[in-house]
């Protein structure tokens, strides 16, 4: 694609291969078809040209952790995209999903699912778009924002946060895939109580972030408040639960963390089985990931290199 610096190219096609690799060694290891792998590269901090360069070297997915970078990044890769003719007729993002329900009541329907096969959102036939994935936590006041661009909303972790992101996403009409974000850090801490709020935001409050293992704030809904929540987001108007999604705590040895979120999945499908993602597994542990059933592998800094003075 015209316009984009050779060298840079070359140095993102180099380290998606080694990435690449590693998720069809970890898929071999674990007894997995590596095709059931969807990679979503973690593009912020990054600029729209990256996602551009990834884009015609075969990604599709794509994800954002702060809605202020995040939109303007993804109208400047759409126009970039459709400037080159590989997005021409596609609408610009937040407005591709336009459908009145799920066809075969699945997401897996309409929403794409691999990173190296055509986005399929309504548009047959058209390659390189990518697919939008918010994955920071998420303020209520930018759930409007958010759905104006994201396809998924990966970090819902509290029942207001479902029924803002269902009013907003049925007044674009639109439909959002959600992932529920699972708090791990509770179980790398033997005794570990609830964080403040997180039960008492089932069904009505709203909740804060909870303290983790290494004292920072983090998200994510106790895995015994997942089921309630689930049943929040499958009966809320504009949103579709595409399944589970989690970090690591840090400081702790990655794969116990990721067997625990296999387990919930596990009793979420037995519930809703078309909620089968599970959104685990980053550039330092995504073999632990994969090995524990991971779906959807979020890579940022083996894609990009590293981030330097960026939080």
């Amino acid at each position: 694609m015209s316009g984009l610096d050779a060298r840079r190219v070359e140095g993102l096609r180099s380290r998606l291969t080694v990435v690449r690799d590693r998720l069809v060694t970890a898929a071999r290891a674990a007894g997995r078809d590596p095709d059931a792998l969807t990679l979503i590269a973690v593009s912020k901090t990054r600029p729209f040209e990256d996602v551009v360069a990834l884009c015609s070297l075969g990604v599709r997915h794509f994800a954002e952790n702060r809605e202020q970078e995040a939109g303007p990044k993804a109208a400047a890769v759409h126009a970039a995209l459709a400037g080159a003719g590989a997005g021409a007729g596609v609408p610009a993002p937040g407005d591709r999903i336009r459908h009145p329900g799920l066809p075969g009541g699945t997401p897996g329907a309409w929403f794409p699912s691999r990173a190296d096969g055509p986005a399929t959102l309504g548009s047959p036939g058209v390659l390189d778009v990518p697919v939008w994935h918010y994955v920071g936590q998420l303020q209520r006041n930018k759930a409007r924002a958010v759905t104006g661009w994201a396809h998924y909303v990966q970090s819902v972790d509290r029942a207001r946060l479902v029924e803002t992101l269902s009013r907003a996403a049925t007044e674009r009409g639109c439909i959002t895939a959600v992932c529920i974000q699972v708090n791990l850090d509770q179980e790398a801490s033997p005794g570990a109580r609830p964080g403040p709020g997180v039960r008492k935001s089932l069904p009505g409050g709203e909740n804060a972030p909870v303290a983790g293992a290494g004292g920072a704030a983090r998200g994510g809904a106790l895995p015994a408040d997942v089921p309630a929540l689930a049943e929040l987001v499958a009966r809320a108007e504009g949103l579709v639960l595409a399944g589970v999604m989690a970090v690591a705590p840090r400081g702790a040895p990655s794969r116990p963390a990721f067997a625990r979120l296999r387990e919930v999945s596990e009793r979420l499908r037995s519930d809703f089985p078309a909620a089968t993602m599970v959104s685990a597994g980053m550039s330092g542990d995504l073999e632990d990931a994969v090995a524990e059933g991971a779906t959807h592998l979020r890579i940022g800094t083996a894609l990009f290199g590293e981030r330097h003075g960026v939080p």
